[in-house]
C-alpha cells in the first residue's frame, strides 16, 4: 500500500500530466459533485432543524450546533440554515442549487431581506411569491441579486459591517453608519463627555454597553480593573446575602422551615414570584445557559435569551431559593419541560 506522501506525489504527477481541457473538465465535474453534496447536506440540516436534534446535545440553536459540533464558520452556517429553511417552503431551491442556477449566498440574501421586511413592514411572502422572487435571481451575480432585491422591496441603503479577530484576541471592526446613526452616537459621546473626557468612539460604545449590562444583570466591568477572581468572590458573597434575605423574608411571612421544609410550605413558596434581587443575581453569577447534555456532559453555555429556571420545578415543590435557580436559554428552558428532562 502506498504511503500518504507517495499518493500525494502520484496525484501531483497525474494532475501535471492533464491537458488544459482535461483539467478544466475535471474541475467542472468536481464542482458539480460539490453542488450535489451541498444539496444533500441542506436536506440533512433541514431534517435536523425539524427534529430540533441540537437541543438534547446542549446546543441552544441550529446555528450553534452547526458551528460548534459540525465545524462550519458562522457565515457558512447561516447560509446553509437560510437555504435549508427556504428549501422547506420552496423545494425547487435544492435542485437549483445543485444545477448551479442559484447559489447559497443568493438564497441567504433573500432570507435576510425577508427578515428585514417582516420586521419593518410586517410583510410576509407566500411560498409561491418566494418561488417567483428566486426565479428572478437565477444565474445572476451577487451584485445583480442585491440590486433586484433592493428594487423589489424598495430597500434603503444598508450599513456594512466587518469584524476580524487579531493576533492578541482584540477585534478590529469596520462598519458604516448612516447620517442618523452617527448623530446618535455623537450625541451620546457629548452626554458622556464629563464622565469620559476625550473618549474615543470605541470607549463610548463600550461604556454604553457596560451601563446596559449593569442595568440588566448587575455585572461589574472587567475593564475597570476588576479581575475575574474578584468578580467571582463578589458574586458569591452577593448570592449568600440574597439567600439570607430570602430566608429572613420567609420567616417574616410565617414560614419556620429551612429550605428543606414541608411540601405544603414549599408549594406556597413556589407560587411566589422570584425576588428581583435573586433573579438578577442568578443571571449575573453564572456564565450562560446551564443545560447539560446527559450523554456527553457538554454544557450549552449560550448567553442569548437567558431565563431563570427552577432546578426542581415549581409543580414538584421547587421554591425560589437561590440554590434552586439557574440560568437557561429560552430554547432549552422550553425543551426541558416538553422533553421531560
Amino acid at each position: 500500500m502506498p504511503q500518504d506522501s507517495d499518493f500525494s506525489q502520484t496525484v501531483k504527477v497525474n494532475l501535471f500530466e492533464l491537458t488544459n481541457e482535461e483539467l478544466h473538465h475535471r474541475l467542472l465535474n468536481r464542482a458539480a459533485d460539490e453542488r450535489r453534496l451541498t444539496h444533500q447536506i441542506l436536506q440533512l440540516i433541514a431534517e435536523v432543524d425539524q427534529r430540533k436534534l441540537y437541543l438534547p446535545m446542549a446546543q441552544a440553536s441550529l446555528f450553534d450546533y452547526l458551528v460548534t459540533l459540525i465545524g462550519y464558520t458562522p457565515a457558512s452556517a447561516q447560509r446553509r440554515i437560510d437555504a435549508a429553511r427556504m428549501m422547506q417552503q420552496v423545494p425547487e431551491v435544492g435542485s437549483k442549487i445543485e444545477n448551479g442556477s442559484l447559489k447559497l449566498s443568493q438564497v441567504s440574501q433573500v432570507q435576510k431581506v425577508l427578515r428585514l421586511v417582516r420586521k419593518t413592514d410586517n410583510l410576509q411572502l407566500l411560498p409561491d411569491e418566494k418561488k417567483d422572487l428566486l426565479a428572478k435571481l437565477e444565474n445572476k451575480t451577487g451584485a445583480e441579486s442585491e440590486l433586484i432585491l433592493a428594487q423589489e422591496f424598495k430597500l434603503p441603503p444598508q450599513t456594512q459591517f466587518r469584524q476580524k479577530i487579531q493576533q492578541d484576541e482584540s477585534v478590529r471592526i469596520e462598519l458604516t453608519l448612516s447620517k442618523e446613526q452617527i448623530e446618535i452616537v455623537e450625541r451620546a459621546k457629548a452626554l458622556l463627555s464629563h464622565a469620559l473626557p476625550g473618549a474615543t468612539l470605541a470607549e463610548v460604545i463600550v461604556s454604553l454597553a457596560e451601563r446596559y449590562v449593569r442595568t440588566r444583570v448587575g455585572a461589574k466591568s472587567k475593564s475597570k480593573g476588576q479581575t475575574e477572581t474578584k468578580m467571582k468572590t463578589e458574586m458569591k458573597t452577593e448570592t449568600e446575602t440574597n439567600a439570607e434575605a430570602w430566608t429572613k423574608s420567609s420567616i417574616d411571612q410565617g414560614s419556620t422551615s429551612a429550605p428543606e421544609g414541608t411540601e405544603r410550605q414549599r408549594r406556597g413558596v413556589s407560587k411566589q414570584a422570584i425576588p428581583a434581587a435573586i433573579k438578577k443575581n442568578v443571571l449575573s453569577r453564572n456564565q450562560g445557559c446551564e443545560f447539560r447534555d446527559a450523554k456527553t456532559g457538554r454544557v450549552c453555555g449560550s448567553k442569548m435569551f437567558l431565563e431563570v429556571d427552577h432546578v426542581q420545578p415549581r409543580f414538584a415543590g421547587g421554591g425560589n431559593e437561590p440554590f434552586n435557580l439557574r440560568p437557561m436559554c429560552s430554547s432549552h428552558n422550553k425543551f426541558r419541560y416538553t422533553a421531560g428532562c
